[in-house]
């Protein structure tokens, strides 16, 4: 194996180790290595990423002919299944099965094919669960057109069989992975929209310890500025076994989105609104699907980064007296103040512009005059101002140089919960921080969390260095995280 000893660089790679580029190979090299025929003489890592180049082998190699930059992706995909499959956790991480055959006996859970076992040594609490190849994960999981990942269609609208839930453990996230079992995660169909560009399916992923019966509910909504998916409910997504390990069982759906980038033909070119009414049926396929997962009397919490920051909010405004907590991360609850300090030049970065230009429906931001629809309907935070009583607790938190979404939107919806946009206890030029952390209360049982020098989704790192401000920032983003998993129980 010196070749991919040379591969690696001779990284040693550790599921514990916080995300950085020294846990991806080259996909350069990769690709190397796959076009030469080269053997992989049983190296995990190196056959589901050989196999994931495979399965797109004509498509790589028209790629290759005409030069086409569309091969970044795969080969993206294919570095992130390798890294993936080699950081998986160790197998005494799996839960433990057994199997009832005369009396209850334990079965290695990482080589039990697919079938009904039970969670429990009493055989008592039984699943239907199965294993899948590690290039049938990668195919599903790092699909380079993102119209694989969050779909539903290759269920058949049948539940899924439970399986270790290895997206929850993807080594991209800032605060260390570090847990103690594998969740199993259920993929299922909440909701199916039919047009005449065709049927989407919108998948639901439930992700759970195995004998956990008692879990705290929480729905996480992925971001992305309802244009994507594929990377940042990755990285969202990555964060949930640090949740399941503190107790909680996470609902994670996949919506609709307003352009042709991914999702496919027909889970795309849809309005922003229809992308928040998905996520309403998603907060109610997880309300009345609930009992089977957990016993838990507690309300389903709610979290979402960036875009499905804002759908938390709003979805607390649809359920007002349901809805008790909720974690906004980097929210856009605003649109009319963003839109206000991108025209008057107090916040200038070229991906809200496009983002809001985008979603109006117009080629260019100075076209809006901001009494646009999805302006004004996305504008949230006067109602609570209004109605701050009807507002649930809120733990929201921000990056002080995010150059995505502007940190003055955290900083207004804690004022509104105050009861006072303007003048509420969160003010720009009175933040105080102690190695880059600072906290504020807005109300009783709500906070605002702010990172000095983090940027826009300082809870990943994807394929490069976490950039949220040297050790102190680091360290005071993983409290942040840790933080925020304590007060959601």
């Amino acid at each position: 194996m010196k070749y991919v000893s040379h591969l690696l660089g001779g990284v040693a790679l550790a599921v514990s180790a916080t995300a950085n580029a020294s846990v991806f190979p080259d996909p350069q090299n990769l690709l190397t290595h796959y076009l030469s025929g080269q053997p992989t003489d049983g190296d995990a890592p190196l056959t589901a990423s050989m196999g994931y180049f495979e399965a797109h082998d004509q498509a790589l190699r028209e790629m290759l002919n005409t030069q086409s930059p569309e091969i970044e992706r795969i080969l993206r995909g294919a570095s992130y299944c390798y890294a993936a499959v080699a950081t998986k956790p160790a197998v005494t991480q799996l839960p433990k099965l057994f199997s009832q055959d005369g009396q209850c006996k334990e079965v290695p859970a990482h080589t039990a094919t697919r079938g009904w076992y039970y969670t429990d040594a009493q055989c008592t609490s039984a699943i239907e669960y199965k294993n899948e190849s590690d290039t049938a994960f990668c195919l599903r999981e790092f699909d380079y057109k993102a119209q694989k990942y969050g779909s539903s269609e290759d269920l058949n609208y049948v539940n899924d069989a439970w399986m270790p839930g290895y997206s929850a453990t993807l080594p991209v996230t800032t605060r260390p992975q570090n847990f103690s079992e594998v969740p199993l995660v259920q993929r299922t169909t909440y909701k199916t929209t039919y047009s005449e560009r065709g049927a989407c399916h919108l998948e639901m992923r439930v992700y759970k310890n195995a004998n956990n019966h008692n879990a705290t509910p929480l729905m996480m909504i992925h971001g992305g500025g309802w244009l994507e998916r594929l990377g940042t409910a990755r990285t969202a997504e990555a964060q949930i076994a640090q949740f399941t390990d503190a107790g909680f069982v996470v609902y994670m759906p996949y919506y609709r989105l307003v352009e042709d980038r991914e999702a496919g033909p027909a889970c795309n070119q849809v309005s922003i609104e229809d992308s928040k009414r998905d996520i309403r049926d998603a907060y109610l396929w997880a309300l009345f699907n609930n009992y089977k997962y957990t016993r838990s009397n507690k309300s389903i919490r709610l979290t979402g980064q960036s875009a499905g920051g804002h759908m938390s909010v709003w979805l607390s405004q649809q359920f007002p007296f349901m809805v008790e907590k909720i974690a906004p991360m980097f929210p856009v609850p605003d649109f009319a103040h963003q839109l206000k300090e991108v025209q008057d030049g107090t916040y200038v970065h070229g991906y809200i512009e496009r983002m809001i230009a985008i979603l109006s429906g117009k080629s260019d931001w100075r076209e809006l005059t901001g009494s646009e629809a999805v302006i004004v309907n996305n504008s949230l935070l006067e109602y609570i101002e209004d109605y701050p009583f009807l507002a649930p607790d809120m733990f929201i938190s921000h990056g002080m140089a995010d150059t995505i979404v502007s940190p003055s939107q955290s900083l207004r919806l804690c004022n509104a919960l105050a009861g006072d946009i303007l003048n509420g206890p969160a003010q720009a030029n009175e933040l105080a921080f102690t190695k880059q952390y600072a906290q504020i209360q807005c109300r009783a049982g709500s906070e605002l969390h702010l990172l000095e020098k983090a940027n826009h989704h300082f809870d990943g790192c994807g394929l490069g260095l976490c950039d949220v401000g040297g050790a102190d920032g680091l360290a005071s983003t993983q409290a942040l995280i840790g933080n925020m998993i304590e007060w959601l129980k």
